[in-house]
């Protein structure tokens, strides 16, 4: 052989790649699973603030209209009187 040896290699699957394959695998799946619950709380989370916004602005909105009705009434009849 020459002094710059060429070798050819074939390509590498993924037991050959890592010696410790077993342990990479399981450290993919535990990533992807908390991926996974990070990305269903955060959803979860969202749709909680935007229900508790709705609550929160139909609440207002009752109280501003029973607040607007007795405030007319209140001017109606002071004004009668």
């Amino acid at each position: 052989m020459s002094r710059n040896e060429i070798r050819l290699r074939r390509a590498a699957r993924g037991a050959d790649r890592f010696r410790n394959y077993g342990a990479v695998l399981q450290r993919h799946e535990r990533d992807t699973r908390l991926k996974r619950i990070v990305r269903v709380f955060t959803l979860f989370a969202i749709v909680l603030v935007l229900v508790m916004l709705i609550i929160i602005v139909t609440r207002l909105e009752k109280r501003t209209t029973a607040g607007e009705k007795t405030s007319s009434r209140e001017i109606f009849f002071s004004t009668h009187t």
